[in-house]
């Protein structure tokens, strides 16, 4: 196995002479063959190495004796130790994150802390083929595109993996021969984690009952795909400088007559590169967003979306473009700013009104049943001609009455709904252009109404509006 992982290291080029290295190691099987490997080459590089050791907060007794046996470790070895600890359950509370989210994130944390303050340049971390597996897997299940099914990075910037090349039975049979025992993490046995699930059921009964060599022709896959996604880099970094002229001021411009002339996975990947510039990754962007500006391909003028990472796509005359909104909390107080622009897909709050908002896309189904939920309304999207705000009314506006398409002005309908005057100025209204698609906890417009023939559905729902029913 160590002769293995040697060639590996010298193929991905992660090692050279005088390297200092920060040492991920738990105390479990990998990063004990990982700390192994590391003194094996130690001489060999002329490289120096510490180890850290996190401390999540979760498995009390168990996770100190896990931190004492490390730390022998590496008093054996004469090896620099640095403990972390970390309270990982009340951090994935306070950011919203899994515990397997808040737990990789305090690990980053502490490999790159130790890295500058001890003036190292690389992080060793123990992931294994099996591992590699996993979450070539694991994003499968979610719904990754390409970049997803490539797998762990044998290399990224200052992190390397000198493990991924064996799997875990290889590493096993490492430390059996050399004698060395290791510390078994009960929460690698907890389903309540999506890659123990992986873990234990797909991958082990795939490699009982399919293939033994499961994990390996996964990887290998990924491989394959890696050398496909680096080819369609190329070619969509190409494209880019075609279709996309970037703007001092950090906006993107899509020409839509050259866009239309590409291939649908040059589109998206150029769609994908300009949002990535703009946020700075693509976490949560997925392929349902990309879709979804596409789709502004053929809308009217002014027709926008709203992203993550505060990104807004709008259709302008012969562009789609591309851009980070201005942040102005002024914008959400309605009677400072007479109108708001809906955020969709989002959430957002209405200060003015005391209305939160929460909008989302639905892809049409037959048979739907549609909210009768007053504070709920589902709308035809694509009938939607301008971007979509709530306001209160203005001269001119009107609403649909009826399937002929039949009007009726707002000022007439809030009279013969016998609307005190002085509250007809302060009802919301749901308003694209002069048609008002609802009066918010009341009448919504015909004309938006889902039928049989819609394609996509927007809902939006009021926390705070009259419930009409």
């Amino acid at each position: 196995m160590l002769n293995t992982v040697k060639r590996y290291i010298e193929e991905q080029h992660m090692i050279k002479e005088g390297d200092r290295i920060v040492a991920g190691i738990s105390g479990g099987a990998d990063s004990v063959c990982l700390f192994y490997v590391l003194l094996e080459l130690k001489e060999a590089y002329a490289i120096e190495f510490l180890v850290v050791h996190v401390n999540h907060g979760i498995r009390g007794m168990e996770a100190a004796e896990d931190e004492e046996y490390v730390n022998n470790l590496c008093k054996q070895y004469g090896i620099p130790f640095f403990p972390f600890h970390f309270d990982v359950p009340s951090i994935a509370v306070e950011k919203g994150m899994s515990e397997e989210e808040a737990g990789r994130w305090v690990r980053y944390q502490a490999f790159n802390e130790c890295l500058k303050k001890n003036k190292c340049n690389k992080i060793a971390i123990a992931h294994n083929k099996n591992d590699n597996a996993e979450t070539i897997l694991f994003h499968l299940f979610r719904g990754s595109g390409i970049k997803g099914l490539t797998g762990i990075k044998p290399v990224r910037e200052e992190i390397i993996r000198p493990l991924l090349c064996v799997e875990r039975v290889e590493i096993e049979h490492f430390l059996s021969e050399k004698g060395v025992s290791y510390r078994e993490d009960k929460t690698n046995l907890m389903e309540s984690y999506s890659r123990n699930k992986i873990r234990h059921r797909v991958l082990k009964y795939a490699a009982e009952n399919i293939n033994p060599k499961a994990a390996e022709h996964i990887v290998n896959a990924g491989n394959q795909l890696k050398e496909i996604e680096q080819y369609l880099d190329r070619m969509i970094l190409s494209a880019f400088s075609r279709i996309v002229i970037a703007r001092e001021d950090a906006t993107y411009e899509v020409d839509i007559e050259k866009f239309i002339k590409e291939d649908p996975v040059i589109q998206k990947g150029v769609l994908r590169l300009g949002v990535q510039r703009l946020a700075g990754g693509l976490k949560d962007i997925d392929a349902y967003h990309i879709d979804l500006i596409i789709g502004l391909m053929t809308k009217e003028v002014s027709k926008r979306l709203n992203l993550p990472y505060g990104i807004l796509a709008v259709r302008e005359y012969n562009f789609v473009v591309l851009k980070k909104q201005a942040q102005n909390t002024e914008e959400n107080n309605l009677f400072e700013n007479s109108e708001t622009e809906i955020i969709i897909p989002g959430n957002q709050f209405i200060p003015g009104m005391n209305l939160a908002i929460s909008t989302k896309l639905i892809n049409y189904k037959k048979n739907m049943i549609i909210p009768k939920n007053g504070c709920t309304k589902w709308f035809d999207y694509d009938k939607i001609k301008n971007t979509v705000l709530i306001r209160t009314r203005k001269t001119g506006d009107y609403l649909q009455i009826d399937a002929k398409g039949s009007r009726k002005k707002i000022k007439s309908l809030f009279i013969d709904e016998k609307i005190p005057r002085e509250k007809r100025e302060l009802l919301p209204l749901l308003a694209d252009g002069p048609h008002i698609m609802w009066i918010v906890g009341g009448r919504m417009s015909e004309a938006y109404k889902v039928n049989e023939e819609t394609k996509v559905i927007l809902e939006i729902h009021l926390d705070g509006g009259k419930d009409d029913e």
